[in-house]
């Protein structure tokens, strides 16, 4: 039976982080995936994610973001890969409410302005006019305002996950793939993984960031998060290309309580050929399912709901069809937090998750952090407002 120095279940945004970082620590690691990653069953797929600097969600997610965006750089310059895009990132608060990431529109756009005075983020706040001139492809209102935050913008979600784990495999991770762990148990001082064929690898210490399929494995989080089904989409552009080139910012714009909006939408620039459509999407957290029994086929009526309702009054310059979907899946915990704890049965069982639909940017650094508790260091980032009892307060 292989033993490991530290084994970790599940090789998506933030496992394939804490891989690489306890391969360049020189430790036997190993790495399983029910998967083939990267995979378009989970949270990590869908060609990009946004990042951005200055972070609304709270002042302890700045330092993450920060940090991991300097780790993304130094990944690619260790490998020549195209990772991250500095193309800016607009965040358009509502005027009529609404809520992003269990945080009110107005408290979260507050958020951003001291995060970026605080941490010294390259932005500023525009006004509806300077809104209306510079991103006329947006359908403004007198009133509405932004933060660009300049040190924001996307990364291509696949080839991050691709790279960290073939670095890591080339400084000698061993990854199993097609593999599900089914239980684990400790037994003579040690920590023994069990798969669903039977084989089994022991550790001295286990990460698990298996993201909707956390609570397979993490007892304590069965009551405190839930699995919601989210929809990407790409429509075409039907008029103004220009406004949606490659220097456009991606965006956040909480639409809450105009027209039959009730939620925030988020997209980025047109980033292929004609066919290849413009990225966007509004977050639902009402359509709780189970990872392994959601439906991952995008409807007709879907697609023409949502383009009526978030896209049509707010994008005019892109049409109905559709030229691309797919599902992903949100982990959501209470106050839209993350988890970063220990097992309280065993201290040597690290977990991370959930991400709560803002995860990806800040994985780089949550996976170091992983990599430094699993080792007996301190994270370079502070990371202690992420515990399962400081859940309990939000």
């Amino acid at each position: 039976m292989p033993k490991f120095d530290v084994i970790v279940i599940g090789c998506g945004a933030v496992g394939s982080a804490a891989l690489l970082h306890l391969a360049k620590a020189g430790r036997r690691v190993l790495g399983i995936d029910r998967f083939q990653p990267p995979h378009q069953f989970g949270s990590t797929h869908g060609e990009t994610r946004i990042t951005r600097a200055a972070i609304g969600e709270g002042v302890d997610y700045t330092p993450l973001a920060q940090r991991s965006h300097v780790l993304w750089r130094e990944l690619e310059r260790e490998t020549c890969a195209r990772l991250f895009e500095q193309c800016g990132c607009l965040f358009i608060p509502s005027q009529h409410g609404g809520e992003v990431h269990g945080v009110t529109s107005a408290q979260f756009f507050a958020n951003i302005e001291s995060a970026a005075r605080l941490h010294g983020v390259d932005g500023e706040t525009l006004s509806s006019e300077r809104l209306r001139a510079d991103y006329p492809a947006f359908a403004m209102t007198p009133g509405d305002r932004a933060f660009l935050d300049r040190e924001g913008g996307y990364l291509l979600v696949e080839d991050c996950v691709r790279t960290e784990l073939a670095v890591a495999a080339r400084l000698g991770a061993e990854i199993l793939t097609g593999r599900r762990v089914t239980a684990f148990r400790r037994a003579a001082g040690e920590l023994t993984v069990t798969m669903d064929d039977g084989a089994t690898a022991s550790g001295t210490t286990l990460i698990v960031t298996t993201g909707p399929w956390i609570t397979e494995l993490i007892a304590p989080l069965r009551r405190r998060v839930n699995v919601t089904r989210q929809v990407l989409y790409w429509f075409e552009v039907l008029s103004h290309p220009q406004r949606f080139g490659p220097n456009t910012p991606v965006f956040i714009w909480d639409v809450s309580g105009r027209e039959r909006a009730a939620s925030d939408i988020y997209g980025f620039p047109w980033l292929g050929s004609p066919d290849h459509g413009v990225k966007i999407a509004n977050e639902m957290l009402t359509s709780e399912t189970d990872p392994d029994h959601v439906a991952r086929e995008v409807t007709a009526e879907e697609i023409a709901a949502t383009y009526e309702t978030y896209v049509r009054p707010f994008v005019p310059d892109l049409g109905p069809r559709c030229l691309r979907s797919a599902v992903c899946l949100y982990t959501n915990a209470p106050g839209g937090r993350f988890i970063i704890d220990r097992d309280p049965g065993d201290a040597n069982v690290i977990y991370a998750s959930p991400c709560s639909g803002h995860g990806f940017k800040h994985s780089p650094a949550v996976g170091e952090a992983l990599a430094a508790m699993a080792l007996g260091q301190p994270p370079r980032v502070d990371i202690s407002g992420f515990t399962l009892d400081r859940l309990a307060l939000v």
